[in-house]
């Protein structure tokens, strides 16, 4: 049983060191696609991967960012080195898995559980840190510290989604799809993940720009359910900024345990789970074949270059 890890990155200099430590201490297999970055985030990956074979660059190509076509791709790419029974994830840079998935299946998934959703840690920028920026207290020197000692404070997400799930070489995910179809029988636990999308002031404002042009192109949004309510069509940076009196608010102290949250809210009604028991034990096989599989010639929807130099222009701030 080996574990395949999908790794889309963007401009993520800033943690994609801390990021592939960390997925290395229980990965069998990084495979990293960098949509575009304009900083030296490939560089990064490509120096770690000519030192550990277990990363794996498929190729540093401009292109949108998409739950479908992206993650789709990289899993056909994938799975060619894919075993039936071993378990492949999709991870992002700013994510540390609390608890590896390795121990997590050991104690945490009963047999039959085949699909896993994330119990995100949602690890805030607050008004306070943001203050300590400006004030020169925090720099961007900082950025050499791990990240879970420069963000404590989190939220966690009442959100979930499948992240994690047991491979055979029947299933399918669709061009029009973020998972695979019939991916498994979902389990009760959730995996809990430290999430750190906001690390300072000047990669925020930084994320927020590069987000805003990404969700002007009409093609690219075409692909969001609702786009426009979307997180990504937020180019306000301070709007990620949380008050640090927000009562929500939860300290974290480092190599500590972390709140168990026990949400069931992806979870179907029992008597929908029985029937899903019953038909991903027996049928799964035989629902594969009725659907479309990810077409060989697919790629992600590349970005134009005069978008792409807008894009290497309004990003060079830090």
């Amino acid at each position: 049983m080996k574990f395949h890890a999908l790794l889309p990155v963007r401009d993520e200099a800033d943690i994609i060191r801390q990021c592939l430590e960390h997925l290395l201490t229980w990965c069998n297999a990084i495979y990293v696609f960098d949509t575009g970055s304009v900083d030296n985030t490939w560089e990064i990956v490509r120096e770690i991967a000519s030192n550990d074979s277990r990363v794996i660059t498929i190729c540093k190509e401009p292109v949108y960012y998409c739950e479908t076509k992206l993650r789709g791709y990289m899993f056909h790419y994938a799975r060619q080195y894919m075993e039936h029974g071993d378990w492949f994830l999709r991870v992002d840079a700013d994510e540390f898995h609390h608890v590896p998935p390795p121990e997590f299946i050991k104690t945490q998934l009963r047999p039959h559980e085949t699909i896993v959703y994330h119990q995100y840690y949602d690890f805030c920028l607050t008004t306070e840190e943001v203050a300590a920026w400006e004030r020169g207290a925090e720099t961007i020197k900082d950025r050499q510290k791990p990240i879970a000692e420069r963000r404590r404070y989190f939220i966690p997400s009442v959100y979930s989604e499948p992240r994690m799930c047991r491979y055979r070489s029947t299933m399918q995910w669709p061009i029009n799809c973020s998972f695979p179809v019939n991916a498994g029988f979902v389990a009760q636990k959730r995996l809990p993940i430290r999430h750190y999308p906001n690390r300072d002031p000047l990669q925020l404002e930084r994320r927020c720009r590069l987000r805003a042009i990404m969700m002007a192109d009409k093609t690219n949004r075409s692909n969001w359910t609702q786009p426009e309510q979307h997180h990504w069509s937020q180019g306000d940076w301070q709007k990620f900024i949380v008050d640090s009196n927000d009562p929500q608010l939860q300290y974290w102290e480092t190599n500590t345990e972390l709140p168990v949250i026990n949400n069931t809210n992806h979870l179907k009604p029992p008597h929908i789970r029985i029937v899903q028991r019953l038909v991903h034990s027996f049928c799964l096989p035989m629902l594969d074949r009725q659907r479309p599989s990810f077409p060989d010639d697919a790629r992600p929807q590349p970005i134009s270059e005069a978008v792409n130099q807008t894009l290497i222009k309004e990003l060079q701030i830090g």
